[in-house]
C-alpha cells in the first residue's frame, strides 16, 4: 500500500497594477468621519449670571457705612382688656402673628420730613413711653408677640377672635382700625387724640413764586390734601408765567415727579378754582388716578368736589387736551393742548358745580404745585 501526504497550496493572486490604483482612488475618495461639535445651547447674553467670573461670585466683606440711618421705633398697644381683631392693618403683611413692636430704618437725609411730618399730625403719640398716659388713655402696651391660630384664638394674651362683637365695636380711634369712611372723617378720627376737631392747620411753606396764591387759598386747601401731602413744602413745578402755555411743556415737568400734584387755575375774570390729582400729569389712552383727587373752587365761596364713586375717570391727558372728571360726555375740569381756554361742567366723578362762572372760560395763569 503506498501511502502519500498530500498537501495544501496557497495561491494568492497577485496584484495587477491596474487593482492597486483602483483601490487608492476608493481610499481618497472615502471622507473622513464627522467631527463632533460641542456647543452651549445658553449663551451670555441669554444667562450672563451664567458666566460670571469667579472673584465676582465670591461675596465680599460687608463695608461700614460711613452714614449710618437712624431707627423709628413703633410700640403696639390695644384697648385695656379688649381683643384685637384680626383684620386690623397692623398684623405683619398677612402672617399671622402681631409684634410687640416694629423698628423702620429711616435715611438720615429724611429725618426731619419724617419729624416734622409726627410733631404736626400726631404729636401726642410721639416720644418717650409713660405707660401711666397710655393707661389713662385706655390703652396698654403689648408685651409679646401675638400669634393667631386657624381657629381665630390668640396664643399670648388668651383673646379669641370670635368674642363678642361689642369687643370689636369698641375700639375707639387709637387703636388704628381701619374703618370705611370719607377721607376728612378718617383724618379727624384717626390723626388726633382731642375731642375737638378745630384745629389749625398749619400753612405751608412755598418754593417758588405764585402769582394766584394767598395764604387765605393755602390755609384752605391744606385741610384737604391727602395724608401723604401733609406735612410737606408746596414746590412750584410748572407755571406758564414761566414755562409757557404748553400742555407739552407741563407733561414735561411732570415726567419724573412721584407726588400729588395742585392746579391752580385764575381765569381773566379773576376767578380761582383748579383740582388736585393723586399722581402727576402725563399722557394716556386710559383715566387714571385714585380717589385722592378733587376739585375745588373759591369764587364765590370756597367749596370742595371729593370723589362720589359713581365712576373711576379721574385724569386722562393727551397731546390735544387734559380732563379731569368726567360722565355723560362732560368734563369736571377740561383745558386745551394750548392752556387757553378751558371748560368746567358737573361731572359724575365729584358731583362737582362748574369751577367758574361760565362753563368756557380764559386760562391766565395756571400753576402746578407738588408736594416735597
Amino acid at each position: 500500500m503506498t501511502y502519500g501526504r498530500s498537501s495544501i497550496g496557497t495561491f494568492i493572486r497577485p496584484h495587477s497594477s491596474e487593482g492597486t490604483a483602483s483601490s487608492t482612488k476608493l481610499k481618497e475618495a472615502k471622507q473622513p468621519p464627522p467631527k463632533l461639535d460641542y456647543r452651549s445651547m445658553v449663551s451670555m447674553d441669554d444667562k450672563p449670571e451664567l458666566f460670571i467670573s469667579v472673584d465676582k461670585l465670591i461675596p465680599r466683606p460687608a463695608r461700614a457705612c460711613s452714614d449710618p440711618p437712624l431707627y423709628f421705633r413703633l410700640r403696639m398697644g390695644k384697648p385695656i382688656g379688649k381683643a384685637i381683631p384680626q383684620g386690623t392693618t397692623v398684623m405683619s403683611y398677612g402672617k399671622n402673628k402681631l409684634r410687640a413692636e416694629y423698628w423702620f430704618s429711616v435715611p438720615k437725609n429724611r429725618v426731619d420730613e419724617l419729624y416734622r411730618f409726627i410733631n404736626t399730625w400726631v404729636k401726642h403719640l410721639y416720644g418717650e413711653l409713660d405707660e401711666e398716659q397710655i393707661k389713662a388713655r385706655g390703652f396698654e402696651l403689648i408685651q409679646e408677640d401675638t400669634e393667631w391660630t386657624k381657629s381665630g384664638a390668640i396664643k399670648a394674651s388668651g383673646y379669641s377672635d370670635s368674642q363678642d362683637g361689642e369687643e370689636i365695636g369698641d375700639l375707639t380711634r387709637e387703636s388704628w382700625e381701619v374703618l370705611s369712611m370719607s377721607t376728612d372723617e378718617y383724618r379727624k378720627t384717626s390723626l388726633f387724640a382731642t375731642g375737638s376737631f378745630d384745629l389749625d392747620f398749619p400753612i405751608p411753606d412755598l418754593i417758588g413764586k405764585t402769582e394766584i396764591l394767598t395764604e387765605e387759598h393755602r390755609e384752605k386747601l391744606c385741610a384737604h390734601l391727602p395724608a401723604r401731602a401733609e406735612g410737606y413744602s408746596w414746590s412750584l413745578i410748572f407755571s406758564t408765567s414761566q414755562h409757557g402755555f404748553a400742555l407739552n411743556s407741563l407733561y414735561r415737568k411732570m415726567a419724573r415727579l412721584e407726588s400729588p400734584v395742585l392746579i391752580v387755575i385764575e381765569d381773566t375774570e379773576h376767578n380761582v378754582f383748579g383740582a388736585l390729582t393723586s399722581c402727576s400729569l402725563h399722557v394716556s389712552d386710559h383715566f387714571y388716578g385714585t380717589g385722592e383727587s378733587l376739585l375745588y373752587k373759591f369764587n364765590p365761596s370756597f367749596k370742595v368736589f371729593h370723589w362720589t364713586g359713581e365712576n373711576m375717570y379721574f385724569i386722562k391727558g393727551n397731546m390735544e387736551s387734559l380732563s379731569i372728571g368726567a360722565g355723560d360726555g362732560r368734563f369736571g375740569l377740561w383745558l386745551d393742548g394750548d392752556l387757553n381756554q378751558g371748560r368746567s361742567q358737573h361731572c359724575s366723578t365729584y358731583g362737582n358745580e362748574p369751577l367758574a362762572p361760565q362753563e368756557d372760560f380764559v386760562i391766565k395763569t395756571l400753576e402746578c404745585w407738588a408736594f416735597v
